[in-house]
Parts: C-alpha cells; sequence; structure tokens
C-alpha cells in the first residue's frame, strides 16, 4: 500500500511523541526528510535494534554520538580562544537547542554551529579563527542583506566542519534587530559541557529566535526538527519565561509569526501549553497590525526585498541594499564564473542577473 507523506509524518510524531507503531522503512525515511531520525534512533527498542529495516539507525546514532564528542572539544578550545581574545560570544539555534533542550545532544542534527558575536568585534574574531584553523571561502561582502560570514575546518572522518558567525539574528531587516547581542546576553544560560565560556541563550529568547528563524529565513517552511526544537522549547519556559516571550513579541510586532510557529508545534506533537500560549499571541497578533505577517504568506525574495527596502532608513541604505545583490565584489565574480576571461567579467554580472532572476519571483 502506498502510504502518503503526511501519513508517513504523523507516524514519526506519535514515536517522537512516546508511541510504540513499527518503524517501517517509509516512516524512517520520512524522519530522515525531517532530519528527525536520530531522535527516533534513542527510541528504538532492543528488537528494533536488531531488525534490518531500523538496524542503520542505531549506528547512525552512535556514529553521531562520536563525532559530537569531538566536535565538542573543538568548539570548547575555540570558545576558550575567543574568549581569551576578548570576544564574547553566543551559542545560536542548533547547537544551543542540542545542549540546552535535548536529553543528549548528539540526536538534534546540525549542519554547522552558529555563534553571535557584537558586529565591531569580527576583525579580532577572524584572527582567533585564522589561528584555530578556520578559513572563509570566498563570499560575498555584505551588512545589509546578510548579517553573517561563514567558515570552515577539516573535521573528523574527511568531513569539513562549518562555522557561520552572525552580528544579527537575522537577515531580512524586518527581524534583524528583534533581540540584541546585549539583552540576549544578560539572559543567556550557561553550557558546563561546553567550558566555562560556552552561554546560549534563555527559555524565551530562544523560543522566539526558533519561531522567527522558520519563517524569516525558510519561508514557513514545515520541518519536523524545528517544530521538535519549538516544542521542548515550549515546555522548558517557566511563567516568568512565558510572559517575557509574550511580552517580546508584541513588543517588536511579531505576534503572529510567533503565534504559527507554536500552533504548528501543537498540531503535529501536542505540545503541553501550546494552545494557551498559541491563543494569546493570536489575541494580540489580531489587534494590531505587523507587517511581519506577511513573511507567512508571501516568502518570494523579492516580497523580502521589498518588506527591507520598506524598512531601511533613508535612500542612500536601500541603494547600498540594492548594490549588494547586484554587484558582488569582483573577488566573488571570479570564485562563481571561473572560466569567464577578466575581461567579460563585467558581461557576468549581467548573466548573473538574467540568471538568478527567475529565483526571486519563486515560491519557496
Amino acid at each position: 500500500m502506498d502510504i502518503g507523506s503526511a501519513d508517513l509524518e504523523r507516524a514519526v510524531c506519535a514515536r517522537l511523541c512516546g508511541g510504540t507503531a513499527r518503524l517501517t522503512c517509509g516512516v524512517v525515511a520520512a524522519a530522515r526528510r525531517h532530519r528527525v531520525h536520530l531522535l527516533l534512533a534513542a527510541t528504538l527498542s532492543s528488537d528494533e535494534r536488531a531488525d534490518p529495516e531500523t538496524a542503520d539507525l542505531s549506528r547512525e546514532l552512535r556514529t553521531a554520538a562520536a563525532l559530537d564528542a569531538r566536535c565538542e572539544r573543538d568548539l570548547r578550545e575555540l570558545l576558550e580562544a575567543l574568549a581569551a581574545a576578548g570576544v564574547d560570544a553566543l551559542l545560536l539555534k542548533g547547537v544551543g537547542l542540542a545542549h540546552a533542550a535535548y536529553s543528549a545532544p548528539h540526536v538534534r542534527p546540525r549542519a554547522d554551529t552558529d555563534l553571535l558575536i557584537r558586529r565591531h568585534m569580527l576583525v579580532q574574531a577572524e584572527r582567533v579563527f585564522a589561528a584555530e584553523g578556520w578559513t572563509r571561502p570566498t563570499e560575498r561582502e555584505v551588512e545589509l542583506s546578510a548579517a553573517q560570514r561563514h567558515y570552515t575546518r577539516p573535521g573528523p572522518a574527511a568531513a569539513l566542519q562549518h562555522l557561520d558567525v552572525h552580528w544579527r539574528i537575522a537577515n531580512p531587516q524586518r527581524f534583524a534587530n528583534v533581540l540584541s547581542f546585549d539583552e540576549m546576553r544578560g539572559r543567556a544560560i550557561g553550557i558546563p559541557a561546553l567550558g566555562g565560556h560556552a552561554r546560549t541563550l534563555g527559555a524565551a529568547d530562544a523560543l522566539l529566535l526558533a519561531c522567527v528563524h522558520r519563517v524569516a529565513h525558510h519561508g514557513d517552511e514545515i520541518q519536523l526538527l524545528w517544530l521538535w526544537d519549538i516544542h521542548l522549547l515550549i515546555q522548558r519556559l517557566s511563567p516568568s519565561d512565558r510572559e517575557q516571550f509574550l511580552s517580546l513579541a508584541e513588543r517588536e510586532a511579531i505576534c503572529a509569526v510567533c503565534w504559527r510557529s507554536i500552533e504548528l508545534s501543537r498540531h503535529y506533537f501536542a505540545t503541553l501549553g501550546a494552545s494557551e500560549l498559541a491563543y494569546e499571541l493570536r489575541e494580540r497578533a489580531e489587534a494590531r497590525n505587523e507587517p511581519s505577517a506577511g513573511f507567512i504568506s508571501d516568502s518570494r525574495l523579492v516580497s523580502v526585498l521589498r518588506s527591507d527596502l520598506a524598512v531601511l532608513p533613508g535612500w542612500h541604505a536601500r541603494l547600498s541594499l540594492v548594490a549588494e545583490h547586484l554587484f558582488p565584489s569582483c573577488a566573488y565574480m571570479r570564485s562563481v564564473y571561473p572560466a569567464w576571461p577578466a575581461v567579460l567579467l563585467p558581461l557576468a554580472y549581467g548573466y548573473r542577473m538574467v540568471r538568478g532572476a527567475p529565483k526571486w519571483f519563486a515560491r519557496r
């Protein structure tokens, strides 16, 4: 029988919530698509660990634990080096959630390590990255269209480790300054497993970021891993955390964006406390017109650009934003179009604009 993807997703959710239904190949494949397969692996019984259909999951879980231990050591050394250089850093998203919200960090997959620093510390931080063996690939030099840089380093098992360094919590201008570094730093919590300099967001800030991230950066994509993050964070909220979260969402006019993510968590995982939280957010969202709500229904890049232009103050900033999108550096263009002779590089800019135009109007 051909089981639909919605049925498979429901089976994955039921298992994550404590169910004991059999894990078929289809259910495991759906879990992989949604990046919650390691969470499923952690629920395997002794019989399932010997079952050919799920034995791979068990092996992957052991491998993930070993790799995570190695990466933890490297991250601890990096955080110590940054602290020694006077660079204050916060762990964001995957790595922070893995240690603060999950029963074991290795069951929460993440493709990179996200750090948040103050913008004026970026040069000093890059000196530390270089000394620790991190290199930055050629990428666009931007300030307005993105607020992050990427670095790589050889890791265990011949894989590359990825570091994503932010100085704002989101790239779209509508969400860029929702939470400042100093505000989050004041409410941050420690991660003892990663050393004395490891800190991540408190529960209210982490939940706000999780709600914003999936809408602002991923077009309201339904990925069970992100919704499971939200599910766990809601359950960690103290009464004061809950009020702080609601107050922040209202202050920054993102109640509708937060409501959407909370409601999806309730729908997929029957999250305890989500119904009441979603009701509060919806009431507050309906009481005002929130421009950020447009990101839920229209995630096209051209719409994001239109929103950015509306938020930025003055024509100089707006023209700078457009220039960042249309005219990246020559070094970046040479890396993207290495076969083009230098004399034809101006034509490469035009080619890039024409070729990239359709994606700006496509729904993500």
